[in-house]
């Protein structure tokens, strides 16, 4: 329910959703919604620094430049972050290749086509979703297809500071990619990617992810929409995001 919370950085109160006994994808203790938006509301907006763009009569949002990352910042008001949890609901929006340009890239660039989720600076890395250009064996880029795809030789690793804490999933049956919204949803554990031999669907709270975090902290949480190519090429259409954070409240 909704209660009034206290920022402590400042001593005002802000009415605030919160899960005082639990979450069913959170786990136990309280949970403080800190990140919320979703774009099927009437005159729902997108966060200023992304980008609200329709498509057959739906709206979505994404990054807001071209070849880099578009950040939005949830507030943690100070208090002290044990565990962060949420989750996103996305579409792909035509050739989004994962991991395919991370060489030599650091957490502070565009490392997958994707959304990155980091706190503090420097970045300390808490999850990401990338979405790969197509499930499909046959596609002309095999390393544009996601780490845990079916056909897995030759598909790109995710960077070491990610290491497990990552989903990814593609929305693309066939082994090219067209400019459109593919109507199937990312990272919820069902679709073209939960084929034999793939693992991206292992999880079956997809899109919910849950991570302790290794030193708890008040630095604000930074959710970044990426992509190393324009938007006209690729980017995630996305819907609806909710994040929490477990604190003493």
């Amino acid at each position: 329910g909704w209660y009034w919370i206290r920022n402590s950085r400042d001593n005002s109160t802000l009415k605030i959703y919160c899960y005082l006994q639990g979450h069913h994808y959170c786990g136990e203790g309280a949970w403080m919604r800190i990140g919320y938006f979703y774009t099927g509301r009437h005159l729902a907006e997108c966060p200023p620094s992304l980008e609200r763009f329709a498509y057959n009569k739906r709206w979505y949002c994404r990054q807001s430049v071209d070849g880099n990352c578009s950040s939005v910042y949830f507030d943690s008001l100070g208090n002290e972050i044990k565990e962060v949890c949420g989750m996103i609901v996305a579409y792909q929006w035509n050739t989004p290749d994962a991991f395919h340009a991370s060489s030599g890239q650091t957490i502070d660039d565009p490392y997958m086509d994707g959304i990155s989720i980091t706190q503090g600076f420097p970045r300390q890395h808490i999850w990401t979703y990338a979405v790969g250009a197509y499930e499909n064996t046959g596609g002309h880029c095999i390393t544009c297809k996601c780490p845990c795809s079916s056909g897995g030789n030759g598909n790109t690793s995710p960077p070491s500071f990610v290491g497990g804490d990552y989903y990814c999933d593609s929305g693309n049956t066939k082994p090219y990619a067209e400019p459109v919204v593919y109507p199937d949803r990312l990272w919820d554990s069902s679709g073209v990617s939960c084929v034999s031999g793939s693992t991206c669907c292992d999880n079956p709270d997809q899109p919910w992810f849950r991570k302790k975090l290794a030193t708890p902290s008040t630095d604000n949480i930074e959710v970044r929409w990426c992509a190393d190519q324009t938007r006209s090429d690729e980017a995630i259409a996305t819907r609806n995001v909710e994040l929490y954070i477990q604190t003493e409240i």
